[in-house]
This record gives structure tokens, sequence and C-alpha cells, in this order.
């Protein structure tokens, strides 16, 4: 199983400071959260750009909670605090809130925070800078990527079902031979960052989780290929993926659409 590695350049909130105390007017001014988003950040070349970026997203997001401005993305994001901001498997603060915040589809024509951060931040004049992690943001989803060899400087993955191969930078302390990480798979140049603490399956369940999914492709047949299907089942079952591996057992097995819930669009 994938071991968590937690870098300095991993840390999400410095300084144990609350976001949702800044107003979106206050966001807009970006001295007003330069304490807060300006810090020294170590890592590989271009993360700090990610991460500052991705901090601001955050907090962008959690305005938007606390204003309530979409109610579909409040609603979303209140239900995914309840069922796992609060749960150790996610203390990562990246895996269930990237989910929020780049891939589900809440507005009239399916936009994201993402979209809307984007068009927040024409009112600045940060706005260039973070227009490189904004468009790989939209593009990311997340991944079964299976361990195909390693080395100090690269970790290479073949994702299950699509064959599709990525090259990482090595984030993650220890996987075993051959293991399936699911992870946010972030691109930046010709390498890709794995975005937050993967979760780890055994190479022995490859079969298992393809035929899993293969099975609940269904629930996005308006999809026109399989292909199609599947990277909408992995751009959009986030919380299915979340009920998944949850550490509270308590917690039942959402449906890979549970975002509808969240649309008003079905009981």
């Amino acid at each position: 199983m994938a071991k968590k590695k937690k870098p300095a350049w991993l840390s999400i909130l410095p300084g144990n400071l609350d976001p949702s105390r800044f107003t979106l007017d206050q966001l807009r001014n970006v001295k007003a959260a330069h304490a807060f988003l300006t810090e020294k950040i170590d890592g590989p070349p271009g993360f700090a750009e990610y991460l500052r970026a991705y901090r601001f997203l955050l907090f962008f997001g959690i305005v938007c909670v606390v204003e309530n401005k979409y109610p579909a993305f409040t609603r979303c994001w209140k239900d995914l605090e309840k069922l796992f901001m609060g749960d150790p498997a996610f203390e990562d603060g990246i895996f269930v809130q990237s989910w929020a915040l780049m891939d589900f589809p809440f507005g009239p024509e399916r936009q994201t925070a993402v979209d809307y951060f984007e068009d927040f931040l024409e009112e600045t004049e940060a706005g260039p800078g973070f227009q490189r992690f904004i468009d790989e943001a939209r593009r990311s989803r997340l991944g079964l990527y299976q361990d195909a060899g390693r080395t100090k400087t690269v970790a290479n993955f073949r994702e299950l079902i699509s064959g599709r191969t990525i090259s990482a930078f090595p984030s993650v302390d220890h996987y075993e031979k051959g293991e399936i990480l699911l992870s946010r798979a972030i691109r930046y140049g010709d390498h890709v960052f794995l975005w937050g603490d993967p979760k780890g399956f055994p190479k022995e369940m490859k079969g298992q989780i393809e035929n899993m999914v293969r099975d609940k492709l269904f629930y996005f047949d308006d999809e026109e290929t399989p292909e199609d299907q599947f990277e909408a089942f992995m751009k959009l079952a986030g919380p299915y993926w979340m009920s998944c591996t949850t550490k509270n057992e308590a917690t039942p097995i959402l449906d890979p659409d549970h975002y509808l819930t969240y649309l008003d669009r079905r009981a």
C-alpha cells in the first residue's frame, strides 16, 4: 500500500489560519492574503507555482461557500465536508477538495469552481501567473495508475483501462512493485505531479478494479464511446471513490453519479 509522504511543499494551509474569514473583495486585492499565500515553498520545479495557485483556488472556493455564492457548490462542499473532510483518509486537504474545486460541474454551462476562479482573476493583475495551473487543473482528473518502474528522478505509471502512460515526480516514499494508485495527475511540462496523497491498491486487485469500473460505466452512457465513458467516470465520480476509500465504515458506497444530487436533478 502507498505510504504517505508529507514534505513541506505539500502543506496547503500555512499558519493554521482560516481562509473563510476573507471576502471575495479582499481576495481581489492580492495583498490581503499576502501573509498566507506568499511563503517560501520547497519542492521540484513548477510545484511552488502550482501549490500557490491551488491555495488561491482553495481560498476562493471556501469564500464562495461562506457567501453561498453558488448554492449547488455550497451543497456539494458541505456534504463532502460532513462525509469526508474530517476523515483521516483524506487529511491531506487535497483529495476531496480538489474534486469539488476542479471537477464538479455546477454552472449553467457545466462550469466548475476553476472556471469561476479564472473569471475572478480577470479582475486582478495576478491572473496571468495562474493561467498554466488553471488550464492543467481543468484538464486533470482522478486516475488509476499502476506502477511501471521508477528511478530517483521519475516514477512511471500505466493507467488501468485507458492504457495511458505518465512520468511523475516521485513524491510517494514507497509503494509495492505493480501497486495501483488512485490519484489526480496534474501535468507540468513533460512530467506530472500526483496531487495529494494517493490511495493504494495491491496489484492483485487489478482485474477486480477494472471489472468494477467497466460494470459502472453505464452511469455515463450519454457519452459516445467506452473511452469517453471512462473519462467521465474518473472526472465526475469523485464522491464514489471517496466512499470506497474512506476509513469510516459507516459511510455508504455512493453512486458514481452522486454529484447529480448536488444539482437537484434527481431525488
